[in-house]
Formats: structure tokens, C-alpha cells, sequence
């Protein structure tokens, strides 16, 4: 099918947005502020992870399993860099309920390891999407009550907010999409795959515009 194969040669444009942000960060590692250096690691992760994803594919011609091998590295991610970078205190409550979902995601990595595509059912992509959901809204509450003004923080907040809002209804019915003999679920993939690009992009964006501008404030320009 000439859209199918049209939407997997253009996969490659999530690896790419990715290393350019990564370059672009190192670049300006000097310059760009503490939370921007911290999501260099979620980058590098996701970075990774594509890549590793590939290559399996290739190898094994079965990549699902990568999907939740990912999630445990982005919520152990997320729950780290909140508290580093948004909140700044040890928040015990998010630490527990963290270390519960890393323990079933972990349980699924390998109850899922020899699962064949078509029984594929994955909760643990939706458990941590649905914690960085809560934990950015508890944070942009936490915001509001302060009366706080707009900031880069609270931006990328929204951003993860919105992004993983939207990536959630593509993960709840992954199985159904694995499976549907239908042009459809390419319909879906798609867009997923145009989310998850304009998603990079912004992150690479935040991130050289912050170095530029700390670049310029530290020459006096």
C-alpha cells in the first residue's frame, strides 16, 4: 500500500528532530538553563529508543515490547525531573505511587516479552502518560494558586500537558490498531506520528531559543 509505505519512510523524521535537538542542546549546554539541560536526558532516552526500536524491528519483526520498555524509562524520567526542575522538594506521595507503576511496568516487560503482535495489549504506556498528566496539572494548579506569571517551566508544562493528553488516545486502543485489517489504523499512526514530530520540534525550538538567549545575556548582547 503506497500510504503505508509513505508513512514509514517519514518515521524517519522522528530520530532526526531528535538528534538536531540533542545537538542543539549540547551546543548550548553552557548557556541554556537547568531544566533544559535535565531534558537533554529525555531526548537522549527517546533518541535511543527509536533507534533500538529500528534495529529490532529489523532483527525480530516485532518491536512492541520496546513500547513498554520505554514507558518505564520515561516515567522513572519524568518523576525525577519534576521534582528536580518543577517542584524542587521531594514530593514522598509522587515517589510511592512512581515506584508502584515502575514495579508493574516492570512485571509487563516481562510478562509481554514473547507475546505475539496480535495479543499485544499494553497498559503500561497509558499508566505513565496518565502520571505525567497528573503530576504537570498538579504543578500548573500549584502555579495558578501562586499567582505565578507565565514561564518557560509553565510552558513546557502546558506542552506536556497537551502532548500527552493527545498521545494517550492513540495508546488506549493499541491493540484494536494492531490488529484491524484496515487502512485505517495507518490513518492513526499518522497522526500519532505527526504529534509526536511537532512535539520534538517545540522541544528543539524551547531549547535553542533559550541558548541563544542566555548566550546573548552572558556577552552582554
Amino acid at each position: 500500500m503506497v500510504f503505508s509505505k509513505f508513512i514509514k519512510e517519514i518515521t524517519i523524521l522522528s530520530p532526526i528532530m531528535l538528534a538536531l535537538s540533542l545537538v542543539t542542546g549540547l551546543f548550548y549546554y553552557n548557556f541554556i538553563k537547568r531544566e533544559y539541560r535535565l531534558l537533554l536526558v529525555y531526548i537522549g532516552i527517546c533518541l535511543i529508543s527509536d533507534i533500538i526500536s529500528r534495529i529490532v524491528a529489523v532483527i525480530y519483526g516485532n518491536n512492541l515490547i520496546l513500547i513498554v520498555i520505554f514507558s518505564f524509562f520515561e516515567l522513572l524520567f519524568f518523576s525525577i525531573y519534576y521534582q528536580l526542575a518543577f517542584f524542587k522538594r521531594k514530593i514522598w506521595v509522587y515517589t510511592l505511587i512512581t515506584t508502584i507503576a515502575l514495579i508493574y511496568i516492570a512485571w509487563e516487560i516481562v510478562d509481554l516479552w514473547n507475546v505475539p503482535p496480535s495479543e499485544f495489549q499494553s497498559y503500561s504506556r497509558v499508566i505513565s502518560g496518565f502520571f505525567i498528566i497528573a503530576i504537570a496539572i498538579n504543578y500548573l494548579f500549584e502555579k495558578i494558586e501562586e499567582k505565578q506569571k507565565q514561564s518557560s517551566l509553565i510552558k513546557l508544562n502546558y506542552a506536556f500537558i497537551i502532548f500527552y493528553s493527545l498521545h494517550l488516545i492513540f495508546f488506549l486502543p493499541i491493540n484494536f490498531l494492531i490488529n484491524v485489517p484496515s487502512s485505517i489504523k495507518f490513518y492513526f499512526w499518522s497522526a500519532n506520528l505527526l504529534l509526536i514530530v511537532t512535539f520534538y520540534v517545540y522541544l528543539g525550538r524551547e531549547i535553542w531559543r533559550n541558548g541563544l538567549t542566555q548566550k546573548r545575556l552572558h556577552s552582554g548582547l
